[in-house]
This record gives C-alpha cells, structure tokens and sequence, in this order.
C-alpha cells in the first residue's frame, strides 16, 4: 500500500492546480460613466444602484467606492445630530481574507468614514433623524445585500462542469415513476413530481413545473433501496460533478416515496384486535409490495435501456452497523462498492475504490464505542469519520472490510488527521522514508521499544516494607495515575516525533 501511494503521489507531484485570481471590482471604467446627478455636485451622500457604487464627499470631491469595498454600516442619532458611519475592508481588515484581493496592498486606504447631519425639526415637534442620512442608510443596505446575493451565486456557479443537454425521448414506454418527492427540495415546501427515463437521462418534473435532469454519463453511483425494515423506499442518485437547482449545489440527488406513516399518534386509542388497525396494516402491507415491484420494475427496466451503464445497487441491510456520521446516531449499511446511509438527510456516501485505508480510534475494552476514520487516496480530500460504533461490532466491521480487501489499524487515541494529511502532503518522500502508514500498526518498532523499556523496570521492581504496605490504597492510586501519564506522554512523543 505504501509503494503504491508513493508510486500515485510521484505521478501527481509535476500537475498543479491553476490558482484563480479574483478580479479587483472597478466603479467606472471611464469618467463617462459617471452620473451627472445634482446630489453629486451639491456634494451629498449618492448611491449608484446601477453600477453598486456609492459616492462619498471627501475634502470637497466626489470619490466613488464601490459595494464590494464597504465592511458594514452603522448609524445613530445623539442629541441634535444624525451620525453616519461607514467601515471599509482594506489588507489586513479581517482574518483570513487575502490581501490579494488588493492589487497594490501598500498604498494608503481609508478604513472608516463618519459624517454629520443636523436633525431635521419641526415647529412644536421632537427633532427627527436627518433624512438625507436616512435614506442613504436604507439605499446602502439594498445594494449590499443584492451584492451579496449575486456574489453567493456566483461563486455556487463557479466550480460546475457544464453538463450535455438532456436528450428528451417522447416515447411512451420509458420506464416512468409518477408521486415521487425529491431530497433536497426544490423549494422550501415539499412538492411531488415524476421521474422519467429518456435517451441520455433522468429528468424529474414536479407539480409545479421544476425540471431536474441529471444525465447518465455524470452518475458516479445509482442506489435502490427497498422498503424492508424502513418507512420510505427510494432512488438514490451519488453524481460525479455537481448539478445546481433551488440556488444550491449538490452532489447527491433522491427520490423517494413514503410508505406508512412516519409519525404516529399516541393519544389515540389503540389496541392490537382493532379492525381498523387489522385493515390498516393489511393496507401497508399491500402497498409495500406494490411499490416495491414498481420500483424494482424500473430499475430493470433502466439498466437494460441503457446496457447496463446504469446499474443500481441495492444495501445489504443484513451487513449494517450503528453509527453517527454526522450528529445522529443511523444505520450504516454496505453495498457491493459502498458504505452508505440513505434514509436520513443528509446522506453518507463513501465510495470503498477511493479509499486507501481504515483506522478504528478509541478502541479499548473498558469504553463502549469506537469511532472509524476513512483515509482517501487522494490525500488533498478531508477524511471522512463515523463516531460512536458499538464495541461489539468491531469484529463484525472488521469481518466486512476484510471482505471487501481494505486495510485497516485500530489504536487507543484519537488523532489530529487535519495536521497528520497536512504532514504526508508537505513531505510525502520522508513520510514514507520512514515507515509511512506503519506508524498506525500497534506492533511498529516503536512501541516494541516501549514494551521493552517497561519490562525492564518492572524487573528493577522491589518488595514493599510493612510501613509502604500501610498505606497501600494510596499507592495504588499513584502508580495507576503515573501509568496513565506516561502512557499518553509516550503516544504524544511519537505522534510528534513522526509528524513534526
């Protein structure tokens, strides 16, 4: 495994990634361009709603700052007096913004800006903020959050691959489901639609109109998840590039039906020999059955259409094992190329191909869980982990991943993967010159040493005297806690001395 990540990592050190320079934003390209409005040379606060540009007085000019350059906005009113004050971005605003968004960041730049208004007063009435201040702090809020707006979705747009177009067949056999719900929604209520099957495509048309296409070429993997044991029966689509619909980019599409009632009133009188409930169950049953030959038909029918370029996978609910992905404890379960749990949203889809190796953490006898961290062969790509898996799975875990050829470690610590990819990445040549992912074997040279070491003063051990045997419970105490230091001392010094 080593040699073939080192051999990987060589054939990829030569290819880097094109850095896109963000585009300094200009008010006005030429002096044309800008407004003749009376405010202007009456030397008043203007907002430029067409070109985002707000025109400011400074020393008797007119200087024009664009949208993009304003921080935030505050205003107040103290006594007679409007205040208005304006925050710049400029190098160094803020933490993590970079500085190259600024061509020359060594020129002078105005941080903030605060200006005056007397209140406008009248006869017999309180004194009211001044409105020419007013109305240039509502002007600047519009334009900011349309700015933001448009900049959002633009950089949502930025990353897609620009996808074929969708080959519509209007041949009435395509295999077809009609009630479908689709996950994530196209808008914020849930609506049903009909997914179809064309030449070179899915498309999916709901109630109101929305299409979704998602084209065969760009499926990476296709599930189909049948009712046994669950409340929904459902599509499953895992894309190679991400497809945009509801302003929104996502990687993992769903269809999906409900096939009893998810929520059960509890009030209601209920008892086992009731007809209605009889009829009720009788009813599900039924339709449990039909849904399932409705889905399995269309699956059959959309690998055979296509040859078989599509080909859904269906979990293996039998292989399945607890765990928390994200912050909900579901049920893991196994596929013949996958690791996946469909029913709640978000979904998790790992792909066993693009996996290099699989550690279990926190694997002691004592403790009730254990957590599991998926390493990816592209070692840019964060790993993925599944926290709080019972202990007595993890033979059955491990039996699954032995299935499946896929190595794996365990340890007793949890490790900081942030910083142990970010090693392997800067230095791949000494990460392997030194062992490379032998580091996680719990009988590497290292801890061979320590056992050693601790053998040898066990040896070096004396007998007790009467007045130490005395005060024995205290003793015991000590050496457990000292054990217990030098241990996680010693792990510590090895992660260092590997990774530092």
């Amino acid at each position: 495994m080593n040699e073939a990540a080192k051999e990987r990592l060589a054939l990829l050190k030569g290819k880097k990634e094109d850095q896109k320079v963000r585009k300094s934003t200009v008010s006005y390209r030429s002096t044309n361009l800008i407004p003749r409005e009376p405010e202007i040379s009456d030397l008043k606060i203007f907002v430029d709603r067409k070109y985002e540009t707000l025109i400011l007085p400074i020393y008797g000019m007119p200087v024009p700052f664009h949208i993009s350059m304003i921080k935030n906005i505050s205003q107040s009113v103290e006594g007679d007096y409007t205040y208005l004050r304006i925050n710049f971005f400029h190098p160094g605003s803020s933490i993590g913004k970079s500085d190259g968004v600024f061509p020359n960041p060594d020129a002078v730049f105005l941080k903030e800006v605060t200006y005056r208004s007397t209140n406008t007063k009248e006869p017999g009435e309180l004194s009211a903020p001044s409105s020419n201040l007013n109305t240039a702090f509502r002007l600047i809020k519009e334009v900011q959050k349309k700015f933001k707006t448009r900049e959002a979705e633009e950089k949502e747009k930025e990353d897609l691959v620009k996808q074929d177009t969708l080959i519509v067949s209007n041949n009435k056999s395509n295999p077809k489901l009609k009630d479908l719900y689709i996950r994530p929604n196209i808008v914020q209520k849930r609506i049903n639609g009909t997914l179809e099957a064309h030449t070179n495509g899915f498309r999916y048309t709901s109630v109101r109109g929305d299409k979704v296409d998602i084209l065969y070429n760009n499926i990476k993997n296709a599930f189909f998840q049948p009712c046994e044991g669950e409340m929904i029966i459902l599509l499953h689509f895992h894309l190679r590039h991400a497809i945009m619909f509801g302003k929104k980019k996502h990687i993992d599409v769903q269809f999906y039906t409900e096939v009893g009632e998810i929520t059960t009133d509890l009030g209601k009188h209920q008892h086992m020999h009731d007809r209605d409930d009889l009829s009720a169950e009788q009813a599900e049953r039924e339709l449990r059955h039909k849904l399932t030959s409705a889905f399995k038909s269309f699956t059959e029918k959309v690998e055979t259409m296509t040859k078989h370029q599509i080909e859904f996978d269906t979990p293996f609910r039998e292989l399945g094992f607890p765990g928390a992905p994200f912050r909900s404890t579901v049920l893991l379960q196994p596929t013949s190329g996958c690791v996946v749990n469909l029913t709640e949203w978000p979904p998790y889809v790992i792909v066993l191909d693009e996996v290099e190796l699989v550690h279990f953490e926190r694997v002691q006898f004592h403790l009730k869980n254990f957590d599991m961290v998926f390493v990816f062969k592209d070692y840019s790509r964060k790993t993925s982990m599944i926290n709080a898996i019972p202990m007595q799975m993890l033979d059955h875990v491990k039996e699954w991943l032995n299935s499946c050829d896929i190595r794996y470690s365990e340890g007793v610590q949890s490790l900081n993967w942030a910083k142990v990819m970010k090693t392997i990445i800067d230095d791949p040549d000494g990460f392997f010159d030194q062992g490379g992912w032998s580091f996680l074997d719990p009988d590497s040279d290292a801890e061979n040493e320590e056992e050693e070491n601790e053998d040898s003063e066990d040896d070096g051990a004396y007998a007790p005297t009467d007045e130490e045997l005395g005060s024995e419970e205290e003793s015991e105490d000590y050496s457990e806690g000292d054990s217990e230091a030098s241990d996680s001392e010693y792990s510590e010094g090895k992660l260092s001395w590997r990774f530092c």
